[in-house]
């Protein structure tokens, strides 16, 4: 791995967080996507919520450079535990900063955090719930 990249994008590329999938006809999963693999950068993330809207599982697949799939590990790991209000709260520069990504490579976290916050709205437009 090129030695630009922080060691905190190396650790999630290594030993990603919540690498995989959830089964999409389960009625507490939905998820959203963010890029375009054609593009080179895709972010698949899907949310598993409990009765009290609170996030149990996440998991996602990342199709794209070490910092895209770093971004998208990190934002399944911010948000278990998180009610579903306060799901996105985060901003992209914050993934950004943790992963100390350089300008060029700040997109990988605006991915992510487009692809988690589509997840939420996708749950929440299953289950009629207000935005």
């Amino acid at each position: 791995m090129p030695e630009f990249y922080s060691p905190a994008v190396i650790e999630h590329c290594r030993h990603p967080r919540n690498a995989g999938r959830l089964p999409s006809g389960d009625p507490d999963v939905a998820g959203g996507e963010a890029g375009a693999a054609a593009e080179g950068d895709l972010v698949r993330i899907q949310i598993r919520v409990g009765p009290d809207h609170v996030v149990r599982e996440a998991a996602f697949k990342a199709f794209g450079c070490p910092a895209t799939i770093a971004a998208a590990s990190l934002a399944t790991e911010r948000v278990l535990g998180q009610p579903l209000a306060c799901a996105v709260e985060f901003a992209a520069r914050d993934l950004a900063q943790a992963l100390s990504l350089s300008p060029d490579r700040a997109h990988s976290a605006e991915l992510a955090r487009g692809a988690l916050a589509a997840a939420v709205e996708a749950f929440r437009r299953k289950r009629g719930l207000d935005s």
